[in-house]
């Protein structure tokens, strides 16, 4: 499904640009996030991580740990009202920068915004259907 053309200069920007994190891994973020609940419980974020592109798993001088970035990225997809400053605090403490957290979240919040605008297509194309 095409995007509005709005919507998909924010998604390329946000994929494609560099920042404090490497697209592959803003990309891999957003498909994640894309994914149903159910089938985010069968994907493990190491799988999303291991980029061929850095020997740092694409973020610039940051040691991710999977365990509490996957449980960060799992609220912001599937319950971004759940999140508190203790989050991001504990990202923090764990040695995330800012900037990973905050392109992070923006690509993991895309994605899920992406999944819901699909459903929501399907959902038309069905009441349209005869």
């Amino acid at each position: 499904m095409s995007l509005p053309p709005e919507l998909q200069r924010a998604f390329d920007a946000l994929t494609s640009n560099h920042g404090a994190t490497e697209p592959a891994l803003r990309r891999g973020v957003v498909e994640f996030a894309r994914l149903s609940p159910n089938e985010l419980f069968r994907l493990q974020v190491p799988e999303i991580l291991d980029q061929d592109e850095s020997p740092d798993c694409g973020v610039r001088g940051n040691n991710l740990r999977p365990d509490a970035l996957r449980n960060f990225l799992d609220k912001v997809a599937d319950r971004p009202w759940t999140i508190t400053d203790e989050d991001v605090i504990c990202l923090r403490t764990d040695g995330h920068s800012e900037d990973l957290i905050f392109e992070l979240t923006l690509a993991c919040a895309l994605g899920a915004g992406l999944r819901r605008f699909d459903a929501g297509l399907r959902a038309l194309e069905k009441v349209e259907a005869p």
